[in-house]
């Protein structure tokens, strides 16, 4: 069954994509517990997460927008959306982020109640603060071959541009024409078995991180099989490909971007 990673991958090959320095957002949501106007360790971690991925010289924008649930005088909600909205900013503010591009803080108070049942689920989704970053969409190309003629077994090749969501397993726009180019190497060097290894960085060795995307625990794993997927589509053997997410187990030392990647490994050379 393919993922919606994968799914998005085949929407942005059949509309043709066209990658230019458009501006592009990234959306996401840390929730509140009850009266509460600032995050538990849990939502911590994932407000960490998602802000590790971020290039803040790519940052445009930003809105942060709070909400508070049902209950309660509208007074009070008004006010403690806001205040979870200005949490939101000042935790961007100690983690480096330019909060200057703020270009939108509010409050918008409570969010009524969309049906009489699952009403516990629905409370906590809104109390929430929505995190909407606007960030400039490169143009990459990949114009030189990545697989040389004379790699040995066990040799890496880091792919530059393949570029995820924040926290999760879907492909960026701009990195599917990088792909388009890696794959077209990939099958025409077809003396080489390659292993696709996903990176993270930022956690403890042996130990994953949330894909945003699923929940699951498995973000280096997930944005391997992705690319994984694709070569296969797209008509590589799968008898050649393998995948594997590496955690955060092989950093490079050279910064938080650089351990965020994608590798391929040669793994067999086929006479």
């Amino acid at each position: 069954m393919l993922n919606k990673g994968f799914i998005l991958i085949l929407l942005c090959m059949s509309l043709s994509i066209s990658v230019s320095h458009a501006q592009k957002k990234k959306i996401t949501s840390f929730f509140f517990d009850t009266d509460i106007n600032v995050l538990d360790d849990k939502q911590k971690e994932v407000f960490s997460q998602f802000v590790s991925e971020m290039d803040s010289a790519d940052i445009v924008s930003i809105s942060i927008l709070g909400y508070c649930d049902d209950r309660g005088r509208k007074g009070y909600n008004d006010t403690l959306s806001v205040q979870r909205a200005n949490y939101i900013k000042s935790l961007l503010q100690q983690r480096g982020i330019n909060t200057e591009k703020v270009q939108l803080l509010t409050g918008n108070g409570k969010v009524g109640l969309k049906e009489p049942k699952n009403v516990n689920e629905q409370r906590a989704y809104n109390r929430r603060v929505d995190l909407v970053i606007g960030y400039v969409k490169k143009s990459f190309t990949t114009e030189h071959s990545i697989l040389s003629d004379t790699l040995k077994v066990g040799d890496k090749i880091i792919l530059d541009n393949i570029l995820f969501e924040n926290s999760r397993s879907l492909l960026l726009e701009e990195s599917i024409p990088v792909l388009e180019r890696i794959t077209k190497i990939i099958k025409e060097k077809k003396q080489y078995n390659i292993a696709i290894l996903g990176h993270i960085c930022c956690n403890p060795p042996g130990k994953d991180v949330r894909d945003f995307e699923t929940g699951e625990y498995n973000l280096s794993q997930a944005r391997a099989k992705i690319i994984y997927d694709y070569l296969i589509y797209k008509g590589v053997d799968a008898k050649r490909l393998t995948y594997k997410g590496m955690m955060s187990n092989f950093p490079l030392g050279k910064g938080e971007k650089n351990d965020r990647r994608v590798e391929l490994q040669i793994t067999g050379i086929n006479k």
